[in-house]
């Protein structure tokens, strides 16, 4: 970890000056160094591309919704990368010591920058105390999404009885590149610190989004939203959620939910189908459903069919689904149909891990059910639904709508249906292992199977592997930080 943090000023730096058409805003200090100074400058830094999109994000394939195709084994073809095929398997250790390629590596360059900002720009020159302001929100709101991505990735799930005592990722909240001792904080003091940046920021942000690449008000309520959802608070959780809804027909970028059955007739944006890479779905910059530009390159829905969705996912669809035009029954290349229902992701080269507006909507309607407002989160879900399916089709059963934890199911599942192979389903099982209401939801299975069915291999989740361990990089340069059973 210290090398990565070593190299990251220069890193931010390079990023910056290729991100720009201007140059005179780096100066050379007296100790030869390149320092941002005026407040554009730190404007600049919040617009690095590798602020808002990154490669390597191992929950993709670690959720129970998937399984392992015929192409499982091969690299290139079928599995992006060995550390894939590993953490598919809920393996101890899923990169090679030579592999410096992991989420930290990601996601401490990114906080460096955020750090860099929070520091910073209220010394800087040329801009007014409300500019100033605006960008450190914005930096704050960044630094405390990367730390929810940390202590969702090498943290226990969050539980109130364990949390002050249980380990997670290193706090980091200094631009320092010559750090070289790190420790790990505890999950409650990383939850902590997130709700802290976020509650800064919330007033200090511009009201409406205008920019799915930065922060706004809502976007930063959105994400504290999902923080106390993640902490069984909902009843906290919920009007930050529902502010976050009221806000978007004020956002003045196009921001909102797709109509799929428009977007899926002559003329909508979803089309054409091409036969091998699925439907025309616009890149993460120009996708409406976007609020705030975090995305992971998502390979098994760009060709790649090594993990695709399991026959029992599958099964949650009903057949009137528009969103199974995102998925084919057919082997990427070879077209050979995949046996028991099972389907390949395609269409969608990015999975946005900021704020999504399904996630939302689902998470606010999830929150209107475990809070008992059962009537109101069913004709939310039906709402919702009406953008995806058949009119027919889109009612929550009258049995459900009754029964508190079967509404709740019901949501989670079309939390799965909404963002199959993207990574949040692992999420989700995550904080539903600690729920006793829903541990037993969490799926702990993952078979590959081959083109007629049979079952080639079974891999089993131990509680252990909903927290990831520390690549073995980070471990031979901090071999004092500790690292996860």
């Amino acid at each position: 970890m210290k090398k990565v943090v070593r190299n990251i000023a220069v890193l931010s730096l390079s990023m910056i000056s290729l991100g720009s058409c201007k140059k005179d805003f780096l100066e050379v200090t007296p100790k030869g160094k390149l320092i941002a100074q005026k407040t554009v400058d730190y404007d600049l830094i919040l617009n690095q591309s590798s602020l808002h999109q990154f490669m390597t994000f191992s929950p993709m394939v670690m959720g129970d919704e998937v399984t392992g195709s015929p192409n499982f084994t091969t690299l290139g073809f079928g599995a992006s990368t060995l550390a894939d095929q590993e953490a598919f398997k809920w393996a101890d250790d899923i990169y090679l010591p030579s592999i410096t390629d992991s989420e930290i590596t990601a996601f401490v360059k990114q906080v460096y920058s955020y750090n860099k900002v929070i520091k910073e720009v209220m010394a800087s020159t040329g801009g007014t105390e409300a500019q100033k302001k605006s960008i450190l929100a914005e930096a704050l709101t960044g630094r405390a999404w990367v730390h929810f991505m940390l202590v969702n990735l090498y943290g226990k799930p969050y539980h109130a009885a364990t949390a002050a005592t249980d380990l997670a990722s290193p706090l980091f909240m200094t631009p320092d590149v010559t750090q070289t001792t790190f420790t790990r904080a505890t999950v409650q003091q990383l939850y902590d610190q997130i709700i802290a940046d976020l509650k800064e920021a919330i007033p200090l942000l511009p009201a409406t989004i205008s920019n799915r690449a930065r922060a706004a008000r809502p976007t930063a309520q959105a994400m504290l939203g999902k923080v106390y959802v993640f902490m069984q608070k909902f009843d906290e959780a919920a009007p930050l959620l529902n502010a976050f809804i009221d806000a978007l027909p004020q956002a003045t970028t196009n921001v909102g939910l797709y109509d799929y059955h428009k977007e899926f007739a002559p003329g909508g944006i979803f089309l054409p189908i091409d036969p091998m890479y699925g439907p025309s779905r616009l890149m993460v910059d120009l996708d409406k459903e976007v609020a705030y530009m975090k995305s992971a390159t998502r390979m098994y829905a760009a060709g790649l069919d090594g993990v695709i969705l399991s026959s029992w996912a599958a099964a949650l669809f009903t057949p009137g689904d528009e969103r199974l035009k995102f998925y084919s029954p057919q082997t990427w290349i070879t077209y050979e149909t995949y046996p028991n229902g099972m389907l390949r992701a395609w269409g969608q080269s990015y999975a946005n891990l900021g704020v999504t507006v399904p996630d939302v909507y689902l998470l606010a309607a999830e929150c209107k059910a475990r809070l008992g407002q059962l009537a109101e989160a069913a004709e939310d879900v039906k709402n919702f639904r009406l953008t995806r399916v058949p009119a027919s089709e889109a009612p929550v059963e009258a049995a459900v709508v009754g029964n508190k934890l079967a509404l709740v199911k019901y949501i989670l599942e079309e939390r799965i249906r909404e963002m199959a192979i993207t990574g949040n389903r692992w999420l989700d099982m995550r904080r539903l292992s600690v729920d006793p209401d829903f541990a037993g939801t969490v799926g702990d299975t993952h078979h590959i199977v081959d083109i007629k069915g049979n079952i080639t291999g079974t891999y089993k989740l131990r509680p252990e592997r909903l927290t990831m361990r520390f690549p073995i990089y980070v471990m031979d340069n901090n071999p004092n930080m500790g690292n996860n059973p």
